[in-house]
């Protein structure tokens, strides 16, 4: 059973409770009356709340109308966007909520608390016509244009557009605006993503307490489409409107307050003519588990090297008194002579590789142009990690833990059976290191991990993603690998998505340039000789 279900689980007796407490109100017709004396009480006591821990802060407040049919439209950080925004707002709220929600416990009797309307995604005619002439009624709706935060359900947090720093609007809060003749207001939340991320809840990835970071609620000027109300209206126009919507949005927010803090626009990823990629294999396991990339590289024509680091490619007893540094050595020497035949190396490393990845882009910042981690050995698993050291003093070696999910796959593996405490003792000391000083890595860093990894904890992933300092990061979940990515069941996944991230940091080939036609030289023609007719030979 995962995490969700286990929550939900608990939840399912208060959930009973609080269903049949609405079913009643419901019966009797008193469902409308409650719902604002609820909406009300929970308001102020939510703003109380967030003014104690986050310093709650709105600003713009002038700039919503009193009156008459209004649509919110708000940046998406975290689950506690909706109550900053109903604590702040001086208007009553209604928040479109997704049909999915229907079947979440305690939520989905909230919602209806709320007098919130369910919309299903890919198209509600029902439910939008009623949210339309709930405008029309002179009522107040709110509305995610993102449709989603980033980093929940299966978006990605990469997904963000360059220019707003947030997911690429959708165009349904433009068309209930433009359909209801209601002004739009742009309202920007800082600080709930990185108070509440998804991360934390509803993912359950990071189990840690909310934070007291400071949120602000500011709402901008409304935006009126009036010279719309009548006109037959197009993709396009949508498109052009939501994409101003957005940006608009995106000005009220402090971005550099962010669960990743950001400067907006996005400034582009730097690019070299010739990148180099350097491969990194794990402790224990040999080249073969990063050698899925070289066909992938060599079709490329990019430059590669993967060395294979102290005490491996041949029996596990060659680790005895190997020690992280000797590893990094040995990677840092394969850098360095790769660096010399390109302009920047990207650096994929495995596990321990991944580790002494983020290393290197920390100590040769001028020489790597990124950090790929495959499953980076930051968080072990196993609860006896943090007693390597004690168990270095009287077992010698231990057993390697199974990192394979398919195990025909794991049949072709060369990974050693077993493994020399001690060695393990120097990684578990240098992933300790690692984990204080990723904010020194200001390199781009692409963190990829699967879900299903039971060698190291996926947390290791969000971790690295979050604590690095590096303009440019990007995070990529897999769902069915086990802790060998580079061999495992969607290792042809990893291979394309490591490509891709490799290839982000290529310049383009500089078209060729045509060549002038030759200019032809003038040349003096001799003038055309006169030629006499013979006399006509008479008969």
């Amino acid at each position: 059973m995962d995490r969700e279900k286990i929550v939900f689980a608990a939840l399912k007796p208060m959930d009973m409770a609080l269903g049949g407490v609405v079913g009643a109100l419901k019966a009797t017709g008193q469902i409308q009356r409650v719902t604002d004396h609820v909406y009300r009480g929970v308001s102020t006591g939510m703003r109380a709340m967030y003014e104690n821990a986050n310093d709650l802060k709105s600003e713009g407040l002038q700039n919503v109308p009193a009156s008459g049919g209004l649509l919110f439209a708000i940046n998406h950080q975290s689950w506690n966007d909706v109550q900053v925004v109903s604590a702040t707002c001086p208007r009553r709220l209604r928040f479109l909520a997704k049909s999915e929600f229907e079947h979440w416990p305690i939520l989905r009797h909230l919602i209806v608390l709320s007098d919130s309307p369910f919309i299903r995604r890919g198209g509600d005619t029902e439910g939008m016509a009623q949210a339309i002439q709930s405008l029309r009624d002179g009522k107040s709706l709110a509305i995610f244009p993102e449709g989603t935060i980033p980093g929940e359900e299966d978006v990605m947090r990469r997904d963000l557009q360059p220019q707003t720093g947030m997911l690429k609007g959708r165009t349904g809060a433009v068309r209930m605006a433009i359909q209801a003749r209601v002004p739009i207001v742009p309202v920007g939340v800082t600080g709930t993503g990185r108070s509440f991320p998804p991360e934390v809840y509803p993912r359950l990835e990071v189990l840690e307490a909310p934070k007291n970071n400071p949120v602000t609620v500011r709402y901008g000027e409304p935006i009126h489409y009036d010279e719309y109300f009548d006109k037959e209206c197009t993709y396009e126009d949508y498109r052009k409107l939501t994409d101003e919507l957005m940006k608009a949005i995106s000005a009220l927010v402090d971005h550099s307050q962010n669960y990743i803090p950001m400067q907006v626009p996005i400034p582009p990823m730097p690019q070299y003519e010739k990148v180099g990629v350097l491969l990194l294999h794990g402790f224990t396991s040999s080249v073969k588990t990063v050698s899925g990339m070289v066909p992938h590289l060599e079709a490329a024509g990019i430059p590669y090297r993967m060395p294979v680091l102290r005490g491996h490619g041949g029996i596990y007893t060659d680790l005895e008194g190997c020690t992280a540094q000797d590893w990094l050595d040995d990677a840092e020497a394969a850098l360095l002579d790769l660096a010399k035949e390109v302009d920047r190396v990207v650096v994929v490393g495995l596990s321990m590789g991944g580790l002494i990845s983020l290393n290197l882009g920390i100590r040769h910042p001028d020489v790597v142009a990124g950090v790929c981690t495959w499953a980076a050995s930051l968080l072990f698993r196993d609860p006896l990690t943090p007693l390597a050291g004690v168990m270095a003093r009287v077992v010698d070696t231990w057993p390697s833990p199974n990192a394979f999910n398919d195990q025909s796959l794991a049949l072709e593996s060369e990974n050693y059976p077993r493994f020399p405490t001690e060695a393990f003792t120097s990684l578990r000391y240098f992933a300790r290191d690692t984990g204080l000083r990723l904010g020194q890595v200001k390199v781009p860093v692409c963190v990829m991990h699967s879900k299903a990894d039971q060698v190291i904890s996926p947390a290791s992933a969000n971790v690295i993603y979050r604590d690095v300092s590096s303009t440019h990061r990007e995070i990529h979940w897999f769902e069915k690998s086990g802790h060998e990515m580079g061999q495992d069941c969607e290792r042809d996944q990893v291979f394309a998505e490591t490509m891709a991230y490799v290839l982000k940091h290529k310049a383009p080939a500089a078209a060729p340039k045509k060549k002038a036609p030759a200019k032809r030289k003038a040349v003096a023609k001799a003038p055309a000789k006169r030629t006499r007719k013979a006399p006509a030979q008479k008969a």
